[in-house]
């Protein structure tokens, strides 16, 4: 009997050892973060019976799981525009904008066995939008303080994420034109969920003339606010995306910016639409809005 188990472990033991060059193999060519124990390993490599399930897990978690980057359909005609909408005339910068973007968020990398979801080495997570909805409330009542204030806490949160998120994006990317700058930014929006951007005619220009006028008409605020409260909100709740785009282009031209919302769909307007400019222009460019018919 002892004679039988000791044959038993030197055959094991060599085929550990026949096997070793392919375990390597195989765990450079299949890349997964995945736990696999020896024996499980060796039978891989082998070319051995793996039990089904496993096989699925492996195959599931290195195809839907380790790889997983959003789909654009391809362009119709020259210069089109799938993720924002723009003027004409800034169609080919967006374009191109387009471009860096989609490569940015191809390399999308989502690992549940460690908890990460990275994109282009830079770390993300997903949050619900519904955690967003009711926070400036709560913001007032933990801190004690008017809800007007809570707002303005939240817009300068988001005000400075958009900045650090700008600032990451453009050194990764290598973009160095503040128009180019600015147009990821709408690009980028639609891409991490927050809205769609539809630009309308403005003057972004790096000076105290700038003046930015664009609609959110999927705001992810508006959305969730609406599927619990309805459309009978007297003033505009998308201050994350108000703050957010107005420290994106903040970065992007050098400039302090701030935004406001002076329509949404809360208030049963068709659009969430914002104005941005220099802070000690705001209220000037938002009147100018008004006169135009915006």
């Amino acid at each position: 009997m002892l004679t039988l188990f000791i044959l038993f472990f030197l055959t094991r033991l060599k085929t550990q050892c026949i096997y070793q060059p392919k375990l390597k193999k195989l765990l450079i060519n299949q890349k997964l973060n995945v736990y696999l124990n020896p024996m499980q390993l060796s039978r891989r490599a082998g070319g051995s019976k793996m039990p089904r399930w496993f096989r699925r897990k492996i195959k599931d978690i290195s195809e839907d799981m380790m790889k997983a980057g959003p789909y654009v359909p391809p362009p119709t005609r020259p210069n089109q525009v799938q993720t924002a909408t723009v003027p004409p005339e800034m169609e080919p910068l967006f374009s191109k904008a387009e471009e860096y973007v989609a490569k940015f968020f191809d390399d999308m990398h989502w690992d549940p066995t460690k908890g990460t979801i990275t994109i282009s080495g830079n770390r993300y997570m997903l949050l619900s939008c519904e955690s967003f909805r009711d926070i400036t409330r709560s913001l007032a009542s933990e801190l004690d303080i008017p809800e007007e204030k809570a707002n303005n806490l939240y817009y300068r949160l988001a005000r400075l994420v958009g900045q650090s998120d700008a600032r990451r994006f453009h050194y990764t990317m290598n973009v160095q034109d503040p128009i180019g700058k600015l147009s990821a930014g709408p690009i980028h929006f639609a891409y991490t969920g927050n809205a769609f951007v539809s630009l309308l005619p403005s003057n972004p220009t790096p000076d105290e003339n700038y003046v930015l006028m664009y609609d959110h008409p999927q705001s992810f605020e508006a959305d969730v606010w609406i599927r619990k409260y309805g459309t009978t909100n007297q003033f505009p709740v998308c201050y994350w995306n108000c703050g957010y785009s107005a420290g994106w282009c903040t970065e992007s031209f050098g400039i302090a910016l701030d935004a406001k919302e002076i329509r949404c769909r809360v208030k049963g307007d068709k659009t969430c639409r914002f104005v941005m400019a220099p802070k000690e222009k705001l209220d000037e460019k938002i009147a100018d809005a008004y006169k135009k018919g915006f």
